[in-house]
């Protein structure tokens, strides 16, 4: 398994769970696969802790999805740009609907 890049979209904070949210994007041999992803942590939170702990959520779904079925696959978009790893890089209506799904 070789990740070629990881990016988050839509990082948010939710107090009702005291946790930070984020959809995470992996791109693997030229599929890119999204998980939904939590980490309790208060919202004072230093930003490399943040990260790395959505980042290890997101990987450890990755490799033990029993599958490659099972992982959550985003549909290609006519004409779209390359992955970016910036947050909201990815800027479609589907990721928009997934991350809002997150904090509701």
């Amino acid at each position: 398994m070789l990740i070629e890049k990881l990016g988050f979209d839509d990082v948010r904070y939710n107090p009702e769970l005291s946790a930070f949210e984020a959809l995470v994007q992996i791109r693997e041999e030229g599929e890119v696969y999204s998980y939904p992803v939590h980490m309790l942590a208060p919202l004072h939170a230093e930003f490399n802790v943040i990260a790395r702990g959505l980042t290890d959520k997101a990987l450890r779904a990755h490799r033990h999805a029993p599958e490659r079925s099972m992982r959550l696959r985003r549909a290609p978009v006519p004409g779209e740009a390359a992955l970016q790893l910036v947050p909201n890089g990815v800027e479609t209506p589907e990721l928009r609907r997934l991350g809002g799904a997150l904090a509701a």
